[in-house]
């Protein structure tokens, strides 16, 4: 939890204000309740909000069509995640009070696969540029990471948005077959919506589902964002970042760097 979270629930704190030309302007009254107007009733209800506040439209109409159309109940929305809990009859009213959510840190898992000891950097490393589609006389970025990862021998872990291209699916699958962990974190909405779970399940292959943070409202509406983030390391001697994710469509529609 930040600093300013923290003395949000301070109620002796005082809080200047703020322009939006501060680039510390990041939460603002207004916009939240707004956006609780949208959880609660809907696009046509954020832009009177909107109207009546005096606000600039500071959703895109793809941006509110997409929270409207993922909004969930508080409870119904962590049952899904965790599991429905006994004895959990708290209601809304208990947690309509936080502003800020308490169920926004997940343990991470232990590492159960196994993890590569006694490694470390040797000499100078050096960082490489490829852009999708290529450049010329430079391999495809699907080339490069399907190399990277066939030749994998002690350990691959992804952290992707998106994971749906099959031929990636296969390689890691293969890998896993022949005795190398491996680790993936997976955009949590991708999972639910575009990837079957038989797919990733296999002995050696371990999958965690993380989301991004939370908007729960004061009447018990919660959206949760997305993970955002594509990275692979391999052998932990390569590391590959950038904007691909692991689909079809990034490999042959996309531009990437």
């Amino acid at each position: 939890m930040s600093n300013s979270q923290e003395q949000s629930l301070n109620k002796d704190v005082i809080f200047l204000p703020m322009s939006e030309s501060s680039p510390e302007y990041l939460h603002c009254e207004r916009e939240r309740y707004a956006l609780e107007r949208l959880l609660s009733a809907g696009p046509e209800a954020f832009y009177t909000t909107l109207s009546a506040e005096h606000l600039v439209p500071f959703l895109s109409p793809e941006e509110v069509n997409q929270i409207s159309g993922r909004v969930k109940d508080y409870h119904s929305s962590y049952e899904e995640l965790e599991g429905a809990e006994e004895g959990g009859n708290s209601g809304v009213q208990d947690f309509s009070a936080r502003y800020f959510p308490t169920h926004s840190d997940i343990p991470a898992p232990c590492l159960e696969l196994g993890w590569p000891e006694g490694v470390t950097w040797v000499g100078m490393g050096r960082a490489m540029g490829y852009t999708s589609p290529p450049a010329d006389e430079q391999p495809p970025v699907r080339e490069i990471i399907r190399r990277l990862l066939q030749g994998a021998s002690k350990v691959v872990a992804m952290v992707t948005d998106r994971l749906t291209d099959s031929t990636v699916i296969g390689d890691l699958r293969t890998i896993a077959s022949r005795g190398v962990p491996v680790y993936i974190v997976l955009n949590q909405r991708s999972s639910q919506e575009n990837l079957p779970p038989h797919r990733l399940r296999h002995p050696n292959i371990q999958v965690r589902v993380l989301g991004g943070k939370t908007f729960c409202s004061r009447e018990g509406k919660i959206v949760m964002g997305e993970l955002k983030d594509n990275f692979l390391l391999v052998d932990l001697e390569t590391v590959v970042n950038g904007s691909y994710s692991f689909t079809w469509s990034d490999a042959h529609l996309h531009r990437h760097w």
